[in-house]
């Protein structure tokens, strides 16, 4: 039996930006046009952006790429953020700071991160729910992929049996990568959520494992049906070059051939063990997998997924993420960041500078303390730009990233030399004008502070800040070995200090109450749509 017609427009919103090749409708006058025609198939595969772009839950606003990066990178202590706009500033509420006489300062309003994130995981704070930041998009992405793959087979494709079998396995292997990438991202910070296949079903409970799994399994399910499509296949191609919005297609990003597009799929099953693990606690086997996905992950000179604004408001708001707003008193550079970068850098003198001095900010503490701005696109930087499309991040993983995955596994097996050629490699791609340093008769537990530091400089905005915070043991109470030492801090009249810095964060998210709320826990586990104007409180 034919499975019921799903609606464009009526179980999928579409997006409001110019395709002309796709002839978007516009959502706020939905057309009826049935998911069972190839126009409506790709227009609905192409419309995954939109849980990525902006998902509304009751009346709150969710806008996955600016929220979810920009909270990443202020628990990574990548960046600062002290205003309270979305509850981003409980997110980077350390426990205390020690100054160099002993001195502890602690927040002047509110507790510690975990306590204030936690107190605020009710329906009732809405979007002001750091928790809750991560779990909407990422739901509505699987909600979304999961019709697709329901009625890819009642498509009335055209061509011959060749081509459509290419055309049913490109829009599957696509649905699948997105639902890998949704539940990585899940799995990465809820200790625990639902895997659900069926759309609008209500599942139980699993772990934060059992996510990871899921993930896994649709990455592979993409991947063996990418390994049954020619390299240059016509039809797969031209698919692709319709779902990847054109103002993406450029830089790193562009149409992804089958080979590429499995190896951004290894990567990014290389960083899910990476990432989900303490650093210290890996073991031989997890870093052999390390090994066996990166050394077929991206290559240089592979496109990969990418993201840039558009003035017309398309998939990544203009002024809404942290590629426009980073020199503004949303978000900031870290002074921790900077501090990261090695004498003689040209990514620090080409990136950053030193600009409007911010101090104790709103009085609301001295972790937001900072002298650093970004320097813009139009000035030769590559982070920021009030120019809509001069910024470029990775929506996924990244040729560095492999690398750098490649380099700690052989460090940590003891192969320093062959590890640190690695990290020579990202600096050499990225311009770091940095001696080599392998060769250089480093020790393992030297070579291990270098991948550290190149981490945090080489993937500033590449989506691991928080994840390195994490897996490093950073975040922990100083009672448990974690928080940092000989941090720079800046205090009254701008004078850098060098401190102790607890954190003391969340390592991870529970469940926001807005699902909670409908689908309880199991008793043993315990705005506008446009908000370039909303103001800062």
């Amino acid at each position: 039996m034919k499975k019921i017609i799903v609606y464009i427009g009526l179980s999928i919103a579409l997006l409001a930006c110019k395709k002309e090749s796709l002839e978007l409708i516009n959502p706020n006058e939905p057309g009826m046009e049935s998911l069972t025609t190839e126009d409506g198939i790709r227009k609905a595969s192409y419309g995954i952006y939109n849980s990525l772009s902006a998902v509304q839950s009751t009346s709150s606003w969710y806008y996955y790429i600016w929220f979810t990066q920009w909270i990443h990178n202020v628990m990574g202590d990548a960046t600062v953020s002290h205003v309270g706009n979305y509850g981003v500033r409980w997110a980077n509420q350390t426990a205390q700071i020690i100054r160099p006489d002993g001195t502890i300062v602690t927040p002047p309003v509110g507790g510690k991160q975990h306590e204030e994130l936690n107190n605020k995981n009710t329906r009732d704070w809405g979007n002001d729910n750091v928790q809750a930041h991560e779990w909407f998009p990422a739901y509505s992405l699987i909600g979304h992929c999961n019709v697709l793959l329901d009625v890819i087979d009642d498509v009335n494709y055209k061509g011959s049996e060749d081509i459509v079998s290419v055309k049913k396995k490109t829009y599957m292997a696509w649905s699948y990568w997105w639902k890998g990438f949704a539940y990585s991202r899940l799995g990465s910070i809820y200790k625990q959520g639902v895997i659900n296949n069926t759309y609008g079903e209500q599942a139980s409970y699993v772990s934060q494992e059992e996510l990871i799994n899921e993930a896994e399994r649709n990455f592979k399910s993409a991947i063996e049906l990418l390994n049954t499509i020619d390299e240059g296949d016509a039809t797969y191609l031209q698919i692709m070059s319709n779902l990847i919005p054109s103002h993406f297609q450029t830089g790193n990003g562009g149409v992804i051939t089958p080979s590429m597009f499995i190896r951004n799929i290894n990567t990014y099953l290389a960083r899910n063990i990476l990432v989900n693990k303490y650093a210290a606690d890996l073991n031989a086997a997890e870093l052999t997998e390390v090994e066996n996905y990166s050394n077929n992950g991206v290559t240089q000179g592979d496109l990969i997924f990418t993201v840039r604004s558009a003035a017309s408001n398309c998939l990544v708001y203009e002024t809404a993420w942290s590629g426009y707003r980073l020199n503004l008193a949303w978000e900031r550079v870290s002074e921790r960041l900077i501090q990261d970068f090695r004498p003689g850098d040209n990514r620090l003198t080409r990136n950053f500078y030193e600009g409007t001095l911010q101090v104790n900010p709103g009085q609301r503490g001295f972790q937001y303390s900072t002298r650093w701005l970004a320097q813009s696109v139009d000035d030769g930087g590559e982070f920021m730009s009030y120019t809509a499309g001069a910024v470029e991040i990775p929506l996924a993983c990244s040729y560095e990233e492999n690398q750098l995955m490649l380099a700690e596994v052989k460090i940590r097996r003891g192969e320093v030399d062959a590890g640190l050629a690695h990290i020579d490699n990202v600096r050499t791609y990225q311009n770091a004008g940095l001696t080599d340093l392998s060769g250089a008769g480093l020790t393992q537990e030297e070579a291990l502070e270098e991948l550290r530091s190149e981490r945090r400089v080489g993937l500033f905005m590449k989506n691991v800040a928080f994840y390195d915070a994490r897996r490093w043991g950073v975040l922990k109470p100083l009672s448990q070995g974690g928080g940092r030492q000989d941090a720079i801090v800046v205090f009254e009249g701008g004078v850098p200090e060098v401190c102790t810095i607890e954190y003391d964060y969340k390592e991870w998210f529970d469940v926001p109450a807005n699902e909670t709320d409908f689908n309880a826990l199991p008793a043993s586990s315990a705005s506008s749509a446009n908000p370039s104007n909303i103001p800062i409180y």
